[in-house]
């Protein structure tokens, strides 16, 4: 024979402990998941950023050397088309534009091969003068020349050095914070799981005790 037997008071103690579970498990869930999602978007981020800067590395690299390629070829063709005319007029003053041609080379050729920023900048300013007298020589002999691109090359791929410089170790940086991102999004992730399970568990027991709030059958 079944009996009902009214019990409601022991339900509504079971349904709220029920509830005080849930209450501070699930606030406990939602600063985690704030906090997951929060070191997920962080680190997705990075790895974005090292990827852009990797890319931008690798083009700052080929500009740098390209830019110091292309100011020596310009200014081979400038002088070279000076020579050609002051050789033809005959101009007093040649041997002064091989001579400051000689020291610029010099010059380029410490540009092609160093690698530290504060000679690279040295050279750039002692070629820049050179250039200047180069093109004053020039304007003795009648011939108007203008060094500008060269200069203007010169500074370009100086530039890019510079930027080179200021970014060439953030990939392995940023490598070094995604990797303790991801370690701490390891730790957070058990304890993050294990309420989500406990969440889950004491929601179907409340919803259980709900439907079972009106009597429990014993047999």
């Amino acid at each position: 024979m079944t009996q009902i037997i009214d019990n409601n008071t022991l339900m509504e103690l079971v349904i709220e402990k029920h509830n005080k579970f849930l209450e501070a498990f699930k606030g406990e869930f939602s600063d985690l998941d704030n906090k997951l999602n929060a070191i997920r978007n962080q680190t997705e981020d990075l790895k974005k950023e090292i990827e852009t800067n990797e890319s931008k590395i690798n083009v700052l690299n080929e500009k740098y050397f390209l830019f110091f390629h292309q100011a020596k070829k310009q200014r081979e063709e400038l002088s070279n088309n000076v020579l050609d005319k002051m050789r033809e007029a005959k101009a007093p003053n040649t041997h002064d534009i091989v001579r400051l041609c000689a020291r610029i080379e010099e010059f380029e050729k410490k540009l092609q091969n160093s690698r530290n920023i504060d000679d690279e900048d040295k050279a750039i300013a002692e070629v820049k003068k050179l250039l200047y007298d180069f093109v004053s020589e020039a304007r003795k002999a009648g011939i108007i020349v203008t060094s500008r691109a060269v200069i203007d090359k010169l500074n370009e791929a100086n530039e890019s050095h510079k930027e080179l410089i200021s970014i060439q170790n953030k990939p392995k940086d940023d490598a070094t914070c995604a990797k303790e991102l991801d370690k701490q999004t390891g730790e957070i992730e058990g304890r993050h799981n294990w309420l989500k399970r406990r969440i889950e568990s004491h929601t179907n027991a409340l919803a259980y005790w709900d439907k079972q709030k009106g009597g429990i059958k014993v047999e």
